[in-house]
């Protein structure tokens, strides 16, 4: 064992990452690098053998060990700038750190390959808030922010501690890095460096994805590109992308929960986080202790690699940014009107103008064409979280419409993260993009080779649900067409169960723009006993929407188990442009309801801007 372990320690800091330059997205400190920016996701248990693609298995052998909160005494510990992930030695033991403010964190070997025990390992990282209330300990919460491919690791550093609000003191929060993300290592990276990566993402035809001016074959031959990269790099024997899917992620959580001395899964993931718990539920039903699934994708639909069946509401999102806009009045929405249809109008109109007469912004740093892919992008990522996104939209194409460049100079970067190049080793690799995506939604996916009919037919389909999302999903359906690397395993079996040790508890805004409300009641049905609620919202996930509702039902699912009623809804307590709604405001609030709404107001914020796929 100790020979092979050495891939997860070797992938700790690649050789290259000691000297090559790389590039990194966010504000540039300094003139130079100003200047320099404008020149450049199974093996399991014997039970589960009729359901895999291969005819070894393993049996898993639990390890309990002694409750965590024996285990940890968190003392002073480094700040974010100073922690360095990969100075962390892992060990087939959870043994924490001090990190970052209070926290916890360790890196733990699990089996890459579970038919292979001692074979080669991945180390995953672990990032843990501990829970407060000792004297009436629940356990360890972990949780997925989604992607696949988002960071767990980071996500506790931008929403443990409001999360960690919400479900209690009595829980700790524990954020991990699926294998092939962020810490976790080997890495699922195909580029020799991020700057690398930035240079040919740089390269990314303009032109919004279409089926006429031969765009298509553009995307699809930078597909092939990546594939090829990946299939070289991450691609192997041992490779990560082998090993990535979402069924031996499933697995590495229950090993993670043993570790930490607990029999069953506490639960929190969103959107393909939803996903992962459908496998788990569906793998290891005995085990389900407190699992919420929030904002579901029906995991059918996802290995199928069935792609317009999430559209189905996006339309519905977008439309309410003209309803919210025209609700709200002039004072809080630069493109007011006196109906929402005019509204539409006006954002339409500048649409078609921007794709005759792309927009420069000269002084914008670093300086921009603003073309109409850039603003379907843009209406996108509002979709998910509309209050922090409208505004963004609305000021936008105010601007555009007005040609005031002094205005749009100061969007800019809001609207195009802008890339900067810096000629030092990155200081944090963890934190570098990488193709874990790809391996592990198309890796986990039924292949589907590039057929032009088949794309054709899906590409009108997807436009006949939403014309303004299409073009930017469509690209995901052209990556894994694309995808060579085929996985040693892939979970077959079927996505349900009748009795889970405990129920589930299922939550789905009214109006997603990726995860339908329907996908939610189809996966309801198929758990006994699992609960819905629903919550009266447009955006992805419940956290694009602050709700006391919701979060007091989360509170009492974590508290005791208690489910809502059939047919609950929630309201939110505060709606895009217009602020906080009548109800919330004239509500008397004890303090702790004023606790749990101020972390669901955090929690809007800190939701990823992600495409599920």
């Amino acid at each position: 064992m100790a020979t092979h372990s050495s891939l997860a320690d070797k992938a700790s800091l690649p050789p290259y990452l000691h000297s090559r330059p790389h590039c990194t997205q966010g504000r540039r400190t300094t003139a130079l690098f100003r200047a320099v920016v404008g020149a450049i996701v199974l093996a399991t248990i014997v039970h589960f053998l009729p359901h895999l693609s291969v005819t070894s298995l393993s049996v898993f052998i639990p390890r309990p060990k002694a409750p965590l909160a024996a285990q940890t005494s968190p003392t002073a510990s480094p700040d974010d700038a100073s922690f360095d992930w990969f100075a962390l030695k892992p060990s087939e033991d959870i043994n924490w750190t001090p990190c970052y403010s209070g926290e916890q964190c360790a890196r733990v070997l699990l089996p890459l390959d579970y038919d292979t025990p001692g074979g080669p390992q991945t180390a995953i990282a672990l990032r843990m808030i501990p829970a407060t209330d000792r004297d009436n300990y629940k356990g360890t919460l972990l949780v997925n922010p989604g992607g696949p491919g988002g960071s767990g690791t980071g996500f506790i550093g931008r929403a443990g501690r409001n999360i960690s609000r919400i479900v209690g003191p009595e829980y700790d929060v524990l954020g991990f890095d699926p294998r092939g993300v962020g810490a976790t290592t080997p890495s699922a990276r195909c580029f020799e460096t991020d700057s690398q990566r930035k240079l040919w993402d740089l390269q990314e035809d303009q032109r919004l994805l279409n089926l006429t001016d031969g765009s298509v074959d553009v995307y699809r031959a930078r597909d092939r590109l990546v594939a090829a990269r990946c299939e070289e790099k991450i691609g192997g024997e041992w490779g990560i992308a082998k090993f990535a899917g979402t069924h031996n992620v499933a697995r590495d959580m229950l090993e993670i929960v043993q570790k930490l001395g607990q029999e069953k899964l506490q639960y929190w993931g969103f959107s393909y986080g939803t996903v992962l718990g459908q496998y788990f539920a569906a793998m290891f039903p005995d085990k389900i202790g407190r699992v919420i699934i929030d904002g579901v994708f029906d995991a059918y639909s996802y290995r199928a690699n069935i792609w317009d069946t999430s559209l189905v509401d996006t339309d519905a999102v977008i439309n309410s940014f003209f309803h919210f806009c025209h609700e709200a009045g002039p004072d809080k929405c630069k493109l007011w009107e006196n109906s929402p249809s005019r509204i539409r109008t006006r954002y339409l109109d500048v649409l078609r103008a921007v794709e005759t007469e792309p927009v420069a912004i000269p002084l914008a740093d670093p300086p921009l064409i603003l073309t109409r892919n850039h603003l379907h992008a843009q209406i996108f990522g509002a979709i998910y979280k509309p209050l922090a996104g409208f505004g963004l939209v609305a000021d936008t194409i105010a601007a555009v419409e007005s040609g005031n460049l002094t205005a749009l100079t100061a969007l800019a970067p809001k609207i195009v993260d802008p890339t900067e190049c810096s000629c030092a080793a990155p200081n944090q690799p963890w934190l570098a993009g990488s193709e874990a995506m790809r391996a592990i939604e198309c890796g986990d996916g039924d292949e589907q080779p590039f057929d032009a009919l088949a794309f054709k037919e899906y590409y009108e389909r997807s436009q006949a649900l939403t014309q303004l999302a299409a073009p930017i999903w469509a690209k995901n359906y052209l990556a894994c067409a694309e995808w060579r690397v085929r996985p040693k395993t892939r979970w077959m079996g079927p996505f349900e169960a009748e009795k889970t040790a405990n129920p589930l508890l299922l939550i789905s805004p009214r109006y997603d723009p990726v995860c339908p409300l329907a996908d939610a009641q189809a996966v309801h049905a198929r758990f006994g006993g699992a609960g819905l609620l629903i919550q009266e919202s447009y955006g992805h996930c419940s956290l694009s929407a602050p709700s006391l509702c919701t979060a007091k039902h989360v509170r009492a699912y974590m508290t005791n188990g208690t489910l809502p009623a059939p047919g609950t809804v929630c309201e939110v307590d505060e709606l895009p442009f217009i602020g906080r709604t009548n109800a919330s405001k004239l509500r008397a609030e004890s303090r702790e309801d004023a606790e749990l709404l101020d972390a669901m107001r955090g929690l809007s914020q800190a939701l990823p801007v992600s495409r599920l796929r």
